[in-house]
């Protein structure tokens, strides 16, 4: 492992590891803050100091599961080679910092609520929204094939590897792309080391106190995995997972025409260069590949100005370009339709943001 990388993954482990403390610092806060009200007020809540009680035992909770996650990646020679320095790069990265950033704090909480989406039945409704559309397209567009000799679809953006899992279950032959550690080392845990379905519960939505409609809501947990991941595979061989920047590994000559379908979900925006993405999904296609695309165009670089050191390249078109772009590279559109998203949205708030994605499917012309 390059020492880049291992800087990256000791930082993100490293933030890991400390999410009981900074977790439990927001729950003293709330504390601090009800001991400065006066007594007559205090009264009005007397139900506070049992919720404050109850949201560490969230936390506790959370960090058994944290706990679990990195046991797994004591330099063990089972766990995957990109992931197997995992503590020791954390170890090297206490030494030269003291503190966690407070994004990569809040990373970690995204964590819990990724976990919601993509594992729990809490996030079916959700996963039914973007997961099952892009499925049964992908069955549509790919009905017919030899299943000695399975078409092979590519998910860019994996996360925990819902979507692949669904894939492979209607028999195709799917590879993951991941580039987030967060997201690598959860999923890899929850594919390779779960024992049951239901085996954790973690609580997503405990760290705001904000546009909660009770207290229960707050702190409710949630199980994963709701199905074990294993049930989801039709057979060995069938899934793998590439670690790694999406540019970076498949724009290498060797992937040209890998792929009988590329599946992006939520995927597109997080381009520095959106047609560059679009380039590339065009070089590891077949002639005559589909490529499905569900998603909104909320560019993730657009505000990086704003917090970064350095201005990050950040293209951001509008759909109507993005899709006259697509034409030109010789896409050709055989479905569209403009439908509503959720993405890691909780159900039970005051607050709910949907997105209206465009979803397509789109075919390499040959040449």
């Amino acid at each position: 492992m390059e020492l880049e990388e291992r800087q990256a993954l000791g930082k993100i482990v490293f933030a890991m590891q400390q999410y009981k403390s900074e977790a439990e610092w927001d729950v003293t806060r709330w504390e601090r803050n009800y001991s400065q009200l006066s007594e007559e007020h205090k009264a009005l809540l007397p139900q506070q100091p049992a919720k404050f009680a109850a949201a560490r035992n969230c936390i506790h909770n959370n960090f058994l599961f944290i706990k679990s996650l990195l046991e797994v990646y004591q330099d063990s020679e089972d766990s995957p080679s990109h992931l197997s320095s995992a503590n020791t790069a954390a170890a090297e990265h206490a030494k030269r910092h003291r503190q966690t950033a407070p994004g990569d704090m809040e990373k970690v909480r995204y964590v819990f609520k990724n976990l919601m989406r993509d594992w729990s039945q809490e996030g079916a409704p959700e996963r039914t929204q973007s997961y099952g559309r892009i499925c049964q397209e992908a069955q549509k567009q790919l009905a017919g094939r030899d299943a000695d000799n399975p078409p092979r679809v590519l998910v860019p953006g994996a996360g925990l590897g819902r979507l692949c899992l669904e894939l492979t279950n209607l028999g195709f032959e799917v590879q993951g792309n991941e580039f987030s550690y967060y997201m690598l080392l959860t999923s890899s845990f929850i594919l390779n080391n779960t024992q049951r379905a239901q085996q954790w519960t973690v609580f997503p939505w405990m760290h705001s106190n904000c546009n909660q409609k009770s207290v229960a809501d707050q702190l409710r947990g949630v199980s994963v995995p709701d199905v074990h991941p294993g049930d989801l595979v039709q057979r060995l061989g069938l899934l793998s997972m590439c670690a790694g920047d999406f540019v970076e590994v498949y724009s290498e000559p060797h992937q040209a025409g890998s792929f009988d379908c590329v599946a992006t979900c939520f995927f597109l925006d997080t381009a520095h260069n959106i047609l560059q993405y679009m380039q590339i999904i065009k070089h590891i296609l077949k002639d005559g590949g589909c490529w499905i695309n569900l998603g909104p165009l909320l560019f993730h670089w657009a505000d990086a100005h704003t917090y970064l050191p350095e201005e990050e390249l950040s293209v951001e078109l509008s759909l109507e370009e993005v899709e006259a772009a697509a034409k030109q590279l010789g896409f050709k559109t055989i479905k569209r339709e403009m439908v509503p998203a959720a993405y890691m949205t909780n159900l039970r708030s005051m607050l709910k943001s949907s997105y209206t994605c465009v979803f397509w499917t789109m075919v390499k012309e040959g040449r």
